[in-house]
């Protein structure tokens, strides 16, 4: 004789430690967001260098969140439900995200030198069809108004699951909407990175500049995820169907990334290299003269050369602890990455002035970014139980 038990949301509740990181992260944020506001009174241009970083780090966790998310409707997994609650939380920040793209557009001609350059100097094609500041914004409206409709439409299904009042059929509807959703990603992405970063150099442009950014995002996501659930897992309700194989496939995914932006970021280079031509090789100029060379020898060994050679042992991507040391340097490397694309656009050299005002800028939107994460975290169970497929997950655990 066999029984069944249901499974309710109920039984995978947040555990209370969630709402007081979020507390905690709120706060933090909360605070340094006032020294950020002391910072841009005193010194507004200087600032907005610092906040564009942080700004492009935070909407990249947030996108690759969501990116993810798509992914896993589309391609199935249980790696992917494992996730799927970290995910649809994180897309709740697009909203703060928006919010902290104001100031770019109201900097934007201390930002981007094109607001004030002249059509022949620009191109007139770019100025009249591109390079505009109404344009400028009228893309970047448009970019949020879709983003934050694709997350809103995952979350709202999820909610439509969770009660138990999903079909077949309408499931059919929400995967074909993730692989839509998964293209106008990246066609957005790839133009957004080419407004708020590319244009930074108006003269520069690179085919696989957006897809670097993709790779990025997701790469954030990736170890993002590996961190949470290294500390969730030992804790009840996750520990009840968390097997080291779903930490073993996230370090895989996590290591297929590292070596995809590598490749991307070394074509870029030999292809600009290859060509030899002015306006391309200033911009990597830039980037490799003073103490830039440091920067640029960190990137390297930090961002692929070490994390490709320990993510290549299969007992390490098992390990909980080494693991998630590795993915926690690559979101720090994440970050260099982005001073590195976009602070010598402004000074020729790294400034200590500019370190503490990004370590200050990025840890307010972190702050808060984090506070809204846990707290919507926290509102909902863990995992999705009435997935049609959850009970293949708890076969798995207890065989």
């Amino acid at each position: 004789m066999t029984t069944t038990v249901r499974v309710t949301p109920a039984d995978f509740a947040p555990p209370s430690v969630i709402p007081q990181w979020g507390r905690l992260t709120l706060t933090v944020g909360g605070l340094f967001s006032a020294i950020s506001v002391g910072f841009a009174v005193t010194n507004w241009e200087r600032f907005l260098h610092s906040w564009l970083i942080a700004f492009m780090f935070w909407l990249g966790l947030t996108l690759g969140s969501l990116t993810l998310l798509m992914l896993q409707y589309t391609s199935g997994g249980n790696w992917g439900r494992l996730g799927r609650r970290f995910w649809e939380a994180a897309t709740h920040s697009l909203w703060l995200m928006l919010a902290c793209w104001i100031p770019i557009v109201a900097g934007m001609k201390l930002l981007y030198p094109w607001t004030h350059m002249k059509p022949e100097e620009l191109g007139p094609a770019k100025a009249a069809y591109y390079l505009n500041p109404t344009l400028f914004i009228v893309r970047g409206i448009i970019y949020f108004i879709g983003w934050m409709f694709l997350a809103w439409r995952m979350r709202r299904w999820s909610k439509v699951e969770e009660a138990g009042q999903s079909t077949p059929a309408a499931f059919v509807g929400i995967q074909n909407l993730s692989g839509a959703g998964i293209v106008f990603y990246g066609l957005t992405v790839t133009l957004a990175s080419v407004d708020w970063v590319m244009s930074l150099t108006p003269e520069w442009w690179s085919t696989v500049f957006g897809m670097l950014f993709m790779v990025g995002q997701c790469l954030s996501a990736f170890a993002f995820t590996i961190f949470l659930l290294a500390k969730l897992a030992p804790r009840e309700p996750l520990s009840r169907i968390f097997k080291t194989d779903y930490l073993h496939d996230f370090g895989k995914m996590m290591f297929a990334f590292v070596v995809l932006w590598a490749y991307l970021s070394f074509s870029q280079w030999l292809i600009i290299w290859s060509g030899n031509i002015v306006e391309e090789i200033r911009w990597y100029l830039d980037r490799i003269k003073g103490n830039w060379q440091i920067v640029v020898i960190t990137l390297i060994a930090l961002h692929f050369v070490l994390p490709f050679a320990l993510l290549l042992s299969r007992s390490l991507k098992r390990q909980a602890r080494k693991l998630v040391l590795i993915a926690l340097l690559l979101m720090f490397m994440r970050y260099v990455d982005l001073f590195w694309l976009i602070v010598p656009n402004f000074h020729g050299h790294v400034q200590w002035l500019d370190i503490v005002m990004n370590v200050v800028t990025f840890t307010a939107i972190g702050g808060l970014w984090l506070g809204i994460f846990f707290y919507k975290l926290s509102q909902r169970a863990l995992l999705p139980v009435n997935d049609p497929h959850f009970s293949e997950m708890l076969e798995a655990k207890h065989g």
